[in-house]
């Protein structure tokens, strides 16, 4: 190979590793905050992926149930609207119809009242016709209000395909997660193989599972997604790490919901991630109540539709 092919071969690769590094550079928590003692549970027993998955499947169904029996009520609260809104109007025709009759009435009487008519009862009728134009009043059809339709009615069963397509692409993400749980940690890795950083692990899977494509580290990542609070955070949602000495986020993972099962993290929030140092290593579970992750803890982003 000519000399001068070889050097642009490897100054080429040198710029992209370099690259590399600097879109990476101190994407990792582990690098500026240091362990303390007590800082991670002793686990001996995981949640298992079928715990996780079996726990986020009934969490998302009590979740789902309780929003259908609020689109349950709007429905019957909008049945009795339609059917109000039925019976107004049928007053309002009959009430029409019947000032139409009046009206008719009173401009043509009755012909044997015309031929027996003399010039005291013709004063008489008009006096009563005056009377009675007065007390029909054309304006009393406004006296019955208009009621509106409701505003883009969703009906039970629209909600309930929506809710469905929602819980299916988390939890799609989730199991494309989980199924790397074991996979080692590398800086900078984007890939299963060699292995994953803390960010690679997101877009990879966002990527695999979802043709959702996020990019760059932790930091680009949340600012690519929208803020959500812990409390409203949903399994699928992203959770966000940031230390005191740290410029940036500098770690992210797959917000996995409560612990679902009987096991060393007890009753506390999950997550996936891609951890390089501590106790354990790699693509592991973590919990959100050791000392670690709650001193660090910065936010959750939301990448997929709510339940709404």
């Amino acid at each position: 190979m000519n000399i001068k092919k070889i050097l642009s071969v490897v100054l080429i690769s040198s710029f992209s590793v370099l690259t590399f590094a600097q879109e990476s550079e101190n994407d990792d928590i582990f690098k500026n905050q240091s362990v303390q003692k007590n800082d991670f549970y002793e686990i001996t027993v995981e949640p298992s992926t079928q715990e996780i998955s079996s726990g986020i499947t009934k969490y998302f169904e009590e979740v789902k149930q309780k929003k259908l029996n609020i689109y349950k009520r709007l429905e019957n609260e909008r049945n009795k609207l339609n059917s109000a809104k039925k019976s107004v109007n049928a007053a309002k025709e009959n009430q029409k119809s019947s000032l139409e009759k009046k009206k008719e009435a009173l401009k043509n009487p009755k012909s044997k009242n015309k031929t027996s008519e003399t010039p005291e009862n013709a004063k008489k009728s008009s006096s009563q016709k005056q009377k009675k134009s007065h007390s029909v009043k054309p304006e009393e059809k406004d006296k019955i209000p208009e009621l509106k339709e409701p505003i883009q009615p969703v009906t039970v069963e629209e909600a309930e395909q929506k809710f469905d397509e929602t819980i299916g692409s988390r939890e799609k993400f989730i199991a494309c997660g989980m199924d790397y749980k074991g996979t080692q940690y590398v800086w900078g890795g984007k890939s299963p193989v060699p292995g994953f950083d803390c960010s690679g692990l997101v877009t990879f899977t966002a990527k695999k599972s979802l043709n959702l494509d996020l990019k760059g580290n932790a930091q680009d990542i949340y600012n690519q997604t929208k803020p959500v609070s812990l409390s409203d955070a949903l399994p699928g949602d992203l959770i966000f790490f940031k230390g005191d000495t740290d410029t940036r986020i500098t770690h992210v993972g797959i917000y996995l919901g409560k612990n679902p099962g009987k096991n060393d993290f007890g009753n506390q929030n999950l997550f996936l991630n891609a951890a390089s140092g501590g106790p354990r290593t790699g693509v592991i579970v973590s919990g959100l109540n050791e000392n670690y992750w709650k001193k660090t803890f910065y936010g959750c982003t939301r990448i997929l539709d709510s339940i709404e």
